[in-house]
């Protein structure tokens, strides 16, 4: 059972699927110069409003640190979130593939603020590097998304010091689903330069877009890959997954529902006396536990993570996906609760026994 542990681990969704088995058969030319896509960079200029680059990747860390690489230029500092994915969870992917060197800044509950900007100017001081990138994540690390306004401004920042704008947005699909906004103000109409949009956490097998807005950012980022070992022979399968991910929709739907089943999972908690720890914007609900108390609810059958919080804190990160069912919500609420009432009655247990033995050794 993958549980609430991540969207990764849900498998890919049905209708992607019947989708894609129709595009799969006609294979395509090698190294991502196929009519698959050709036309999904064509469908994905529909739903941005504008000319684009796109360029299919594996992973969303390739995406991200080949995207950010292309950008950053030399001597340059990514301006990133201390919680962002790029600095915790990729295995210093930016700075290994570019000649740049992640800067990460204190947030508001993951949100960078325009008051958690450091100075954006070129010092002109060879002893330090220079701002080149501002890297954002949408939706942020703790499931809150950036308004077209917030986006806009932080970007108007970065861009008046010369910089560029890289957004994470492995769930953008989210974020457009919560904020109601279109995908082009979520992203180059407030500002964005390159977006690596997820796939796979959508329920594709396994896909993201790197998508230039300005595709003259984007000149010998096919070479890129290919030094990376980013340039499979069979591209078009990627692109493939891409464009069914985008047919009729699905990827504004399967995100919809995500955020629909999140939204619930909060409200439910609430309901119960149980507050978690940010607005369920996004697909993802944070309960504050002890590691005890994580324990109860692993071994009760709902797997997660256990992760650290911008406030010191230790909370189960909770994530639904395309394939979450109300029934599966509704189960995981009453097993926090359980959880909750359990680690409650047990810890005054616990501390007659710790003062019985202190009791012991003092005698």
């Amino acid at each position: 059972m993958t549980g609430f542990l991540s969207d990764n681990t849900s498998p890919p969704a049905p209708a992607l699927l019947d989708r894609l088995l129709k595009v799969l058969g006609t294979g395509g030319a090698a190294y991502a110069e196929d009519d698959i896509t050709t036309a999904t960079r064509a469908r994905l200029g529909e739903i941005f409003e504008c000319e684009l680059e796109f360029f299919p990747i594996l992973t969303g860390t390739a995406a991200n640190a080949l995207a950010i690489a292309q950008l950053s230029g030399r001597f340059g500092e990514v301006i990133c979130d201390r919680n962002s994915h790029i600095f915790v969870d990729e295995c210093g992917a930016v700075e290994f593939h570019s000649q740049a060197r992640l800067r990460p800044v204190a947030s508001h509950q993951g949100k960078i603020r325009p008051e958690d900007l450091p100075s954006l100017a070129d010092s002109g001081d060879v002893h330090h590097g220079k701002p080149t990138v501002l890297s954002l994540s949408q939706s942020t690390e703790t499931g809150l998304v950036y308004r077209p306004d917030e986006i806009a401004f932080l970007a108007g920042n970065a861009r008046a010091a010369g910089m560029r704008v890289h957004m994470d947005g492995t769930r953008f699909a989210n974020a457009v689903a919560a904020t109601g906004a279109s995908p082009a103000d979520l992203s180059w109409r407030a500002g964005v330069d390159v977006l690596c949009l997820g796939a796979t956490k959508g329920g594709a097998i396994g896909a993201e877009a790197v998508i230039f807005f300005s595709p003259g950012h984007a000149l010998e980022f096919r070479r890129m890959m290919k030094r990376a070992g980013h340039l499979g022979a069979r591209m078009w399968f990627l692109s493939a997954q891409i464009c069914a991910w985008l047919d009729s929709d699905f990827w504004l739907y399967a995100a919809r529902h995500c955020n629909a089943m999140a939204a619930l999972l909060d409200q439910t908690l609430r309901a119960g006396g149980i507050q978690p720890l940010y607005p369920a914007e996004a697909n993802m609900v944070f309960v504050e536990m002890s590691v005890d108390q994580s324990k109860f609810l692993m071994d009760s059958g709902f797997p997660h993570y256990l992760v650290e919080q911008p406030s010191g804190c230790r909370a189960a990160r909770l994530v639904t996906s395309h394939d979450t069912q109300e029934a599966d919500v509704k189960a995981l609420a009453l097993a926090i609760e359980d959880c909750f009432a359990t680690q409650a009655m047990a810890a005054p247990q616990e501390e007659v026994a710790n003062f019985l033995r202190a009791s012991a050794a003092n005698e």
